[in-house]
């Protein structure tokens, strides 16, 4: 009998011990106070405007679809104007804008070079000051929000697979980019420079990632295909250790039941307003006008002044 309590004892310690060597996959972290992480879908019909759940990968559609549109390519959000731009794929790459309290899209018009002639947006973005970057694969553009005009500002050598995720630093204002293949290059829009920062762990049913967003704490969201389980999945991980040890929030599915098709997510935010200056000091109101205070205490201060010379002479 005491044998079998030995045993049993070892074996609750063995299990105990292994408990604490493998560790469970930690929870994905909350979005900090105010920021949310949208989509919009590429089912190549209506396309339709989302919430996403961070913690769980599932998305509420906004509002109705938005029919005769197809595909949407990733977004990105003006917080100069509080503005949430993208684009739609159908022929030409079409530049828009999502109303993210109603989900309906207006288009701003087809995205052109400075010949007027299309050019395709893998990924877009808008810095901290309002301005607007796009990639057509290794190509560098900058865009006219108003107008959809682009203008060329050279190509990013470091690139090496097709790049679909593109994301600002909040904190920063630095310009991130993510290939397919898992490189998340920090791209330099002013050098038009782009140098690898670290790599995507591509999960073992998967084969791409594809979106990427970073919020105000520092961590990097990114979707990556999910195969035959889901089109996409959504996953975290710090940016400042991009790509250890990232956690898996879920498939992203809509909280309807549906599956729609979906490979981006975007963050959107309130714009922080600018402290108020400090006012300025202010005398109380006596009912005497304040100049001529000020000016009487000049005139008594420089007669004590001569009155204290006076007297340093007297006594010399």
């Amino acid at each position: 009998m005491k044998s079998t309590h030995a045993v049993l004892a070892v074996a609750a310690l063995s299990l105990g011990l292994a408990s604490l060597a493998i560790p469970a996959q930690a929870a994905a972290p909350a979005l900090p106070d105010g920021d949310h992480l949208v989509t919009a879908s590429c089912n190549q019909e209506d396309v339709t405007f989302h919430t996403v759940d961070a913690q769980t990968g599932a998305v509420t559609a906004v509002g109705s679809a938005n029919e005769g549109y197809n595909c949407a390519y990733q977004g990105a959000w003006d917080a100069t104007t509080q503005t949430f731009f993208s684009t739609i794929w159908d022929d030409n790459s079409r530049l828009v804008v999502f109303d993210t309290t109603t989900g309906a899209l207006t288009e701003v018009g087809v995205v052109v070079d400075e010949a007027d002639e299309p050019v395709d947006v893998y990924s877009m973005v808008i810095g901290l000051d309002g301005k607007a970057y796009f990639n057509d694969y290794n190509a560098l553009y900058s865009l006219d929000l108003l107008t959809a005009k682009a203008t060329l500002l050279g190509t990013l050598a470091a690139v090496d697979s097709s790049p679909y995720g593109f994301s600002v630093d909040p904190t920063t204002g630095k310009l991130y980019l993510l290939e397919e293949s898992g490189e998340l290059l920090l791209v330099d829009p002013i050098a038009v420079t782009a140098s690898l920062v670290g790599t995507w762990p591509i999960s073992e049913d998967a084969d791409y990632s594809y979106g990427i967003s970073i919020d105000h704490a520092g961590t990097a969201w990114v979707v990556e295909s999910r195969g035959i389980d889901s089109y996409s999945a959504l996953w975290s991980t710090p940016l400042a250790t991009f790509g250890v040890d990232p956690q898996l929030s879920g498939n992203i599915v809509s909280a309807e039941g549906d599956d729609p098709t979906m490979w981006w997510v975007a963050l959107i935010y309130p714009q922080t307003p600018a402290p108020a200056p400090a006012p300025e000091p202010v005398l109380a109101a006596t009912g005497f006008d304040a100049a001529p205070l000020a000016i009487g205490g000049l005139l008594l201060a420089a007669a004590g002044v001569v009155l204290v010379a006076r007297r340093s002479r007297r006594t010399a």
